[in-house]
Parts: C-alpha cells; structure tokens; sequence
C-alpha cells in the first residue's frame, strides 16, 4: 500500500468500539465476517474448557476446585435454596439501585443547571467512590441496624458514583449550537436540560447504569455480611465455613448471573430507546484549562461541603453521638488527646499494612492487565475471543470468589496477589484494549509499509499513544485496589484498616473508627488527583 492509499484509508478508517469493528484486507476488501455470538461462545467454551482442566489437574489444592458438571448438579439439584437466598439479595439491589439513580439525576441536574457547582458535585461524587466502603459496614451498621437499611445503604453507595457521573458526563456532551436555539427561542436552563440536555445524556447514562447495576447488587452482597438473615451473602459465609465447595462455586456463579442479567436489562432498555452506550469507563477528568489553583480549588471545595454536610447531620440528623462523632472528635483524638501519640501509631502500623497490600494489588493487577492488552490487540483472535469475557467481567460481584481465592491461594501474599488481578485486572484491561486499539489506520500502515510487524506497530505507534487511557485506567484501579485489599483484610487476613475498624466497632471506639476511614479517605483521594494529573498531561501530549 502507498502512502497515498494510506492516507485514502484514513478518511474511511472503520472507528468505534475494537469489538464491533470491521477489518479490511491489503486491498481494501472488506473481509467476510464470523459472526459476533460464534465468537462469544468460543470465548466462553475456552474458558469453561480452562476451569475443567484445572479442576481435574493437581496444579491447585485438592477439592478447591470442583468440575463444571458437579456444579451443575448442586444448582440443578438445589434450584429452591438458590432461588430463594438470590431473591432478597436481589429485591435490596434494586431498591437501592432506584434510589441512587434518583439521587444521581437530581445531583446531576442541578450540576447542570447551576454551572459552578457541577465539579464541586463531581468532586463529592470521586469522595463516595473513594470511601472504604466494606471498613464503613460497621459504622452504617450501628447507625441503621444490620437488617435492612443497612443493605439498601450499601447498594446505593456502591451503584452512585458510576451512575451520577454517566450523568454529568452525558449533560456535559450537550450539543451547543441545539442549546442556543432553545435559548434564542426563549427556553432557559431548565428547558435546555428538559428537551436537549437529557436526550443527548442518554447514551452516557446508560452506560453508567449499566455498570451501577452490577455495583448495587455488590453493595446488596456486601451489606449481608453485617449479620442479614437470609441473602447470598450469608449462605456464602456459611458455605466457605462448612466447606461445601461445589456449593460456594455455584452461589458465585449465581451471583455473576444475577449481575449480567442486570447488565443486559440496562442494555435492553438502551436498545429499545435507540441508545448505544458510550462504550468507555466513567471517570472524572478536569474542565478546560484547568491549572494547579483549579486543581487545589476543586479538591478543597467538596472537602469543606462534606464537612459541612457532616456537622449538619450531626446537628439536624438525630444521630447518636456515641457513633457519629464530628471532626474536632478526630482532630482531638489524633493530636490532643493524651493518648493521641499512641493512636497515631497505631493507625499509621494500620494504614501502613493496608497501603501495602492495596499496593500490591494495583501493581499486579495493572502490570498484568496492561502486558495481556498489548497481547490481545496485537493478535485480533486472541482479542475477538476474550473481549465478551471482559466486558461480562463488568458483572462479576468480585467479593464473591473472595472463598474461593482462599481455599486456592490460602491465607498469605498469593491471596493478595490472586485479589489484585481478581478486582483491577478486568476493569484496566478494558480501558487499556480500547486505549491500545484507538490508533488511526494510516499511522499502523506507515509502520506497515516499512516492513514492521506486530511488535513494531506495538512498540511505536500503539504504546505511545495509551499512555493517557494507561493513566486512565490507573487512577480507576487506585480505589478499586484499596477496595480488593479492605475486603481482603476483612474477609481473610485479618488485619489492616479493617482489622482496626472492625475491633473499633466491636468495643464502641467510635473515634478510632472515624480517624481511621477519614486518614484511609483522604490518602485514596490524594493518590487519585495526583495519577489525574498526570492523566490530563499525558493526554494533551500523546493523544493523536
């Protein structure tokens, strides 16, 4: 192909999602296609293919792993017990769901409407997502009790932040020439946001609920472990504890089920209202020209709204001050208190142990996902078959193969690691394939027609230009490792951030409890805004 051709092929270079693309031959024949459902299903076979052999090699601990055939039997056999364990647990999902995509698009509406405080309703939002919500279990526990508020609490905790910021995101992308002609005829904000703002955010809010559903019901399985009567939650404990493996399989597979079905409703709707997703993880990124002082202003303006918004629940809340304690309990029992010397080190031994498991986690989970993305993209068949994989990894409730993990890794460093791939692997991979596959045709063609192969096109063209949706997907895993390493901590090793809440709560040390989800809080948040600026240079650099 000459240069010219190259160019030629730029103008009608096939764009969108590498999944739903077409490839063209040398010759600019488009290639007869195997269907997608063909791909689909050898992906899956390969997989079930892969747990099989695994389960009858000696590679893992004996009975730590039971054939697809024995599971089959127990969910066959057992439908009623599943079914009515799944029903609770889904019936609080979908509860919670509703009520954080209510408080999504009214939070996102008056973002909207209001202009400047559209970052500072960001920021909080990036504050939730950033929270170690299983070390918060205890605390929303003693406040609401362990049976149902609490459940409903943590399914919408864990569905908000997707969902709010497919919002933002979506009312952001309003077409500004469609806006000022509602504006020359005389409509306002809010008609600008009833009649175009809401429709041209469709595609962005799909996508964000799509992935919020799955979440919710995470939050629902999560919320169990509080002391639920009934729920998958508990019968997974229950099953881990008894060692009924084939069961503990079957009630994580029944789980990633109930979560891809929530997937596909999502998608459903979106397809029935002629919506495609935008097929890409929400994130935050920083307005037009934002600069250092921008930066620093957006930080501390949610900073001082939720601490405002945590005085006022104190004071107009009717909450028990023996849990909520306010901010000045914190500083007080970090720097005044007699004994604020021994509390800091001992919450430093914590967040150090934490820190380093999240660590660990984030970097085998980012170093894996970005060395199997740069495989896939560079071998289109490997990509065709593990790209249904990954995006119904989306659906998978990570906390519960945490069992699972544990009757194959044990206890120690393998666990953690095992956790790492488990919870940032999937996610990271997506935003990196994507990143890895958004390079133009003609820039792959001039690599081509010098004679490079796959590894020239990877080394020069397709790695340079990731490194901004690397960035991206790095600042996405930061609270995604720390929540791998609190469940972690929580369900298995038994120390750590959780470890000292979890005690804090058993013995009504409150403050403890506070000062140690505000130090862990505020050090994700840090982390997350320093790996977005990096985010946001790269960006402007290497993008092409």
């Amino acid at each position: 192909m000459t240069s010219t051709q190259a160019m030629e092929g730029a103008v009608t270079a096939p764009t969108g999602p590498p999944w739903k693309r077409r490839s063209a031959t040398a010759n600019g024949r488009v290639e007869r296609q195997v269907p997608g459902v063909v791909w689909t299903l050898g992906g899956f076979a390969i997989a079930v293919g892969l747990w099989w052999l695994v389960a009858l090699s000696d590679i893992l601990p004996e009975n730590s792993v039971p054939t697809p055939p024995s599971v089959a039997d127990d969910l066959t056999g057992n439908f009623s017990f599943y079914l009515s364990n799944a029903a609770p647990t889904l019936v609080t999902a979908l509860e919670g769901f509703a009520i954080a995509a209510l408080i999504s698009l009214v939070f996102g509406a008056i973002g909207s409407l209001t202009g400047l405080l559209e970052r500072s309703v960001s920021r909080v939002a990036l504050a939730v997502y950033c929270l170690p919500l299983p070390a918060l279990l205890p605390l929303i526990a003693s406040l609401g009790g362990p049976g149902e508020p609490t459940r409903i609490t943590m399914a919408v905790l864990f569905s908000f932040f997707p969902m709010l910021i497919g919002v933002i995101a979506g009312l952001r992308a309003t077409p500004p020439d469609i806006a000022a002609i509602v504006h020359c005829a005389g409509g306002g904000r809010l008609q600008v946001l009833r009649k175009v703002g809401l429709r041209s955010a469709l595609p962005n809010i799909v996508a964000g609920t799509r992935i919020a559903g799955p979440g919710a019901f995470l939050g629902a399985l999560v919320g169990e472990f509080s002391g639920a009567d009934d729920g998958l939650g508990v019968v997974l404990v229950v099953s881990q504890q008894k060692l009924l493996v084939a069961q503990t399989w079957g009630i994580a597979l029944v789980a990633t089920v109930i979560g891809g079905l929530l997937y596909a409703a999502v998608t459903a709707i979106g397809r029935w209202l002629h919506v495609e997703p935008v097929e890409s993880q929400t994130a935050l990124t920083a307005g037009p020209g934002a600069g250092s002082l921008g930066r620093i202003a957006e930080f501390l303006t949610p900073a001082v709204a939720l601490i405002v918004l945590w005085l006022a629940i104190i004071q107009f809340g009717g909450v028990t001050p023996l849990v909520f304690k306010s901010p000045l309990d914190v500083l007080d029992y970090l720097f005044s208190d007699p004994d604020a010397a021994a509390h800091r080190s001992g919450l430093l031994t914590d967040w150090l142990i934490t820190m380093r498991d999240s660590g660990m986690i984030f970097g085998v989970g980012m170093a894996t996902a970005f060395v199997a993305a740069c495989v896939l993209v560079s071998f289109p068949a490997l990509l065709r078959l593990g790209l249904p994989l990954l995006l119904v990894s989306q659906c998978v409730p990570q906390i519960a193969f945490i069992p699972l993990l544990v009757a194959i890794c044990g206890r120690g460093t393998a666990f953690i690691i095992v956790t790492g791939l488990l919870v940032v692997f999937f996610p990271a991979m997506i935003v990196i394939v994507t990143a890895l596959e958004e390079r133009s045709r003609s820039t792959l063609d001039v690599v081509s027609v010098h004679g490079g192969g796959r590894w020239a096109a990877l080394r020069f063209v397709r790695i340079p230009g990731s490194v901004p949706g690397v960035l991206n997907a790095a600042r996405i895993s930061i609270p995604l490792a720390l929540f791998g390493a609190v469940v972690a901590e929580w369900l298995v090793t038994g120390n750590g951030i959780s470890q000292a809440t979890t005690t804090a709560a058993t013995t009504f040390d409150y403050t403890a409890l506070w000062a140690d989800v505000v130090v862990v809080s505020v050090t994700v948040i840090v982390l997350y805004e320093i790996v977005a600026v990096l985010h946001e240079r790269a960006r402007r650099r290497f993008s092409v």
